[in-house]
């Protein structure tokens, strides 16, 4: 007998999913593709239209499947990557692609010299080097293109939920992480959008948090998708954290996909002098999805890179890295002369290559150097934030078996490894059923 449903969108760096889930948080059925990057020389990119176009297609492959089973789709949530934002002109027609939320190619000393770095700082929680929306926004400046009223700003998950209902909205947890908000005030930050040359016209209203009810569905749409409300989600990372774990002040949720996000959950009240330590420790400090409390975040480059080593050592499935990480398990310790150097989001070395060394050995080693990363980044942003109380990992790399023994022995035994597969979306899915009071509230959400 079918039932009422929720759908949930993530807008993934690797892959865009859709997930059918009940209303007691489980998962029915996922529908994916390929998140439609284009590598060119200002940088890796997606066409907008083909972005939406693909985020509608898994969603109504999905709304399909639950219509097939006798199943309503009530509700849609969007998360996904922040940083990547849409540029529309005054008829909501793209005026530039997508650029990565890594994309590099922007110039942040002199967003940082124009502003001040330790005031983008304090004001922001983030350093231009995370390559911030507003690094995007001004290269686009730079290379000739001039921001008129009636253009508009919107974050990825954002974006898609307009494509979806013809509401636009921002998100406070993707806001947070354009370079363009006044973490403190909770608003828009006037100084930076000044330094662009716009008004607050640019962007789509005032903050609004996760869970907020936009409209229904567009009669444009197909059958399966038709009547069902519209919410924000936010930032993919918090978001799963929300499916696999809890959003209470004191945890840790380690959100594996293709980067790593350590995030903690922190009241909204870090000393300035704290959140520049955190800044320079690597993090970032944004509202949560909530829209209560804040997000403590450290990114680290741990899927991409793994991903890339294993496409060079012959691993072109995700069975074939598979079988790679089972026989690294009882793979001898190949000693610290064999190591990944320099890893960024762009690339990373490889060193120590002997005649003796294996593949097994070389993913091992890598594995084992990422975790040492991993960890030396939660000691930095402890000594700042304070210890956790509760940890959890979710993600889609927690599923390979060398990734999953390694980071259980870094969080102990006490933390979650969570089976959630695929916690961006059942998160965004909850939210989204919250604010169509579907549900009380999702399950692992703490309102303390």
């Amino acid at each position: 007998m079918g039932e009422n449903v929720a759908l949930g969108i993530d807008v993934g760096t690797t892959r865009i999913k859709a997930e059918v889930v009940g209303l007691d948080a489980s998962e029915l059925h996922c529908e994916s593709a390929l998140t439609p990057w284009q590598q060119r020389a200002d940088g890796t990119q997606a066409d907008l239209d083909e972005l939406a176009d693909v985020a509608v297609a898994v969603a109504t492959a999905a709304a399909d499947w639950a219509q097939a089973g006798g199943h309503k789709v009530v509700s849609i949530g969007v998360t996904g990557m922040a940083e990547t934002g849409a540029l529309l002109d005054a008829h909501s027609r793209p005026l530039a692609p997508a650029f990565a939320w890594h994309h590099t190619l922007g110039d942040p000393v002199r967003v940082q010299e124009a502003l001040g770095r330790q005031h983008f700082m304090l004001t922001t929680g983030r350093d231009c080097s995370i390559s911030p929306s507003i690094i995007k926004l001004d290269m686009l400046r730079q290379r000739g293109h001039r921001f008129t009223r009636g253009q508009r700003w919107l974050n990825i998950p954002d974006y898609i939920a307009w494509r979806l209902c013809g509401v636009q909205a921002a998100e406070i947890s993707t806001s947070s992480r354009t370079g363009l908000v006044d973490i403190a005030a909770r608003t828009w930050w006037d100084e930076a959008l000044e330094f662009l040359g716009v008004g607050r016209w640019l962007l789509p209203g005032e903050l609004v948090p996760g869970g907020t009810l936009l409209g229904r569905t567009l009669p444009s749409l197909p059958a399966s998708l038709q009547q069902a409300s519209v919410a924000t989600g936010g930032h993919d990372h918090p978001v799963g954290a929300l499916a696999a774990g809890d959003s209470a002040p004191g945890f840790l949720g380690l959100s594996l996909g293709t980067a790593e996000a350590q995030v903690r959950i922190i009241t909204p009240d870090l000393s300035p002098k704290d959140m520049v330590t955190v800044v320079q420790g690597g993090g970032t400090v944004d509202w949560h999805p909530l829209g209560d409390r804040w997000t403590v975040l450290g990114a680290l480059p741990t899927g991409i890179t793994l991903a890339r080593l294993a496409t060079l050592l012959g691993c072109e499935t995700v069975a074939e890295r598979m079988a790679l990480s089972r026989a690294a398990l009882d793979c001898p310790d190949p000693g610290p002369g064999l190591h990944l150097d320099n890893v960024t989001f762009d690339g990373f070395d490889l060193r120590g290559i002997t005649d003796g060394a294996s593949r097994p050995a070389v993913w091992r080693r890598a594995v084992e150097k990422l975790v040492e990363d991993s960890s030396a980044l939660m000691a930095r942003m402890e000594a700042v934030v304070g210890p956790y109380a509760h940890a959890a990992a979710f993600g889609g790399w927690l599923n390979d078996p060398l990734v999953r023994q390694v980071r259980s022995a870094q969080l102990g035994p006490d933390a979650v490894l969570a089976s959630v597969l695929e916690p961006g979306a059942v998160g965004a899915a909850l939210l989204a059923a919250w604010a169509a009071k579907e549900i009380v509230s999702p399950p692992g959400w703490s309102q303390s």
